[in-house]
């Protein structure tokens, strides 16, 4: 049957969307079952009919606060690929003796004064790190005079063997062998802290002489101004919700999991293997009351609560993407926002500006909704099977293969950002959308379709033409999609089972 046909026997109402049919508003709360997902049909996925998953879909960049070596922090968070990060600046924090200026002459490493503080670094716990400047005296970016490094534990400064004191050495001031008879420059060998930072100082050997030393560190960073806090680093970690219908809210990190180590029962069997993304679980933090979980909405009922993804942009309640500085997006697994990234839709895979996979992902939130009007209702049933692929070079999902999935897939639509670029048959046949952009065909008086924007001669002027297509190719080539589905029509009120 042609999509002609098909749209005809199927009644295309041309009222308006709100005197039309059922809707599934956005982020409605009717339950969403776990996703089935039957081994014999590796290409087919189980769209819904949530886009964010939660009543807070983003949050603010600025505001937040970690847990860092026992004590909360201001941070700033930022999304690197599938990653949330949460960057704390470093200072030198307290004082102690060794920074005062020395009162008379004083010489050596145990002395407590005359030393400044030449920068602090970062390094992963337990690792061994160096920080020297690797060269000898009198060499470019080395050291001059005979210089001493002392290096302390965390972000205070600190005297010669005491509290956080980890290590110092003083340049040698004779000839010394390796360096061809000049002097060599300090080197300080020691464990990197448990808080990932530590502080370097540095003095002349005699107050009464001038050294100067260009340190580095051979693992780690040194010297830097911040320090990054990545996956169960998060824990405890505090945002603040942007959205007007929770603005303030604090939301904090319950738990971080890399996603390859989550198992799902959709194909492949697990949330995304590459290594790339990490999920969190998000409590809400209420003003009085315990906490609650932020992903509730179709978790499975034996956890109670689902993971989230952090997205860049925003998604307003119509699906529609805006990029931003100041917000990004709580993605809800089994939203379909989480949905679309985790078939691979990866908006990050474009760089640094959004670009044809960022769009594809857009135009694949539209599609796994059933949002034939484009504007944020939903035209289907939770857990509905359906075929999706792209066009994009390479594929992200490949067309399925001839005879695959469930009996009685056939195409449905190609997709864009704005909604269905064309369509052939409905999903579910009582959820029909009334959007004025979807017009029914017109015949003229020898039965021939008037209206259909695959005709080059169209005669209709009077009504918008019809955007009807019959395969993936007229959806690209016609209708510039990227984005398209196999579904079923499905007749039945009740969810199919795959």
């Amino acid at each position: 049957m042609s999509a002609i046909s098909k749209l005809l026997s199927l009644n295309l109402c041309l009222c308006l969307l709100a005197a039309c049919g059922p809707l599934a508003p956005e982020d409605a709360t009717s339950p969403l079952e776990s996703q089935a997902f039957s081994a014999g049909n590796d290409d087919s996925h189980s769209q819904g009919t949530q886009l964010h998953g939660s009543h807070i879909p983003s949050v603010s960049y600025t505001g937040a606060s970690v847990m860092h070596d026992g004590v909360r922090r201001a941070a700033t968070l930022r999304i690197f690929q599938g990653e949330l990060f949460a960057r704390i600046p470093l200072s030198v924090t307290g004082i102690t003796p060794s920074l005062a200026p020395c009162v008379t002459r004083g010489t050596g490493p145990e002395r407590s004064c005359g030393f400044t503080v030449a920068g602090q670094g970062i390094c992963s716990p337990n690792a061994l790190v160096t920080v020297s400047s690797g060269e000898c005296a009198g060499t470019q970016g080395s050291c001059t005079g005979r210089p001493i490094l002392r290096v302390c534990s965390g972000e205070k400064p600190c005297e010669f063997e005491r509290t956080g004191y980890l290590g110092t050495d003083v340049g040698s001031a004779g000839p010394d062998l390796q360096c061809s008879l000049t002097s060599s420059c300090p080197s300080v060998r020691f464990t990197c802290p448990s808080s990932g930072i530590f502080t370097v100082l540095t003095g002349p050997y005699s107050t009464t002489q001038t050294a100067s030393v260009a340190a580095r560190a051979t693992s780690g960073r040194f010297p830097v101004t911040y320090k990054d806090l990545r996956g169960e680093q998060l824990i405890g970690a505090r945002m603040l919700s942007s959205s007007p219908s929770g603005y303030g809210t604090v939301i904090e990190v319950k738990d971080a999991t890399n996603a390859a180590n989550v198992v799902i029962p959709e194909s492949p069997g697990i949330w995304d293997a590459s290594g790339d993304t990490f999920l969190y679980r998000l409590q809400i933090r209420p003003n009085t009351g315990p906490t609650v979980d932020l992903c509730t909405t179709g978790a499975d009922p034996a956890v109670g609560w689902a993971w989230t993804v952090p997205l860049e942009g925003s998604f307003s309640k119509a699906g529609d993407r805006e990029e931003s500085t100041q917000i990004f997006t709580l993605a809800c697994d089994p939203g379909v926002l989480a949905k679309c990234y985790r078939w691979g839709y990866k908006p990050w895979l474009d760089g640094a500006s959004p670009g044809a996979v960022t769009k594809a992902h857009w135009a694949c939130t539209r599609m796994a909704r059933a949002d034939y009007c484009g504007g944020g209702a939903s035209f289907t049933q939770d857990g509905t099977l359906i075929q999706p692929w792209d066009s994009l070079a390479p594929n992200i999902i490949p067309p399925p293969t001839q005879g695959s999935g469930p009996a009685g897939m056939q195409f449905e639509a190609g997709w864009d950002t704005s909604g269905p670029a064309c369509l052939s048959h409905w999903r579910w046949k009582h959820l029909q959308a009334g959007c004025v952009t979807l017009q029914k065909p017109i015949e003229d008086a020898n039965g021939h379709v008037i209206n259909d924007c695959r005709d080059p001669h169209n005669v209709s002027t009077a009504f918008k033409c019809s955007p009807i297509c019959d395969n993936a190719q007229e959806a690209k080539q016609l209708f510039k999609s990227v984005v398209f589905n196999n579904s079923i029509a499905n007749e039945q009120l009740t969810r199919p089972q795959p």
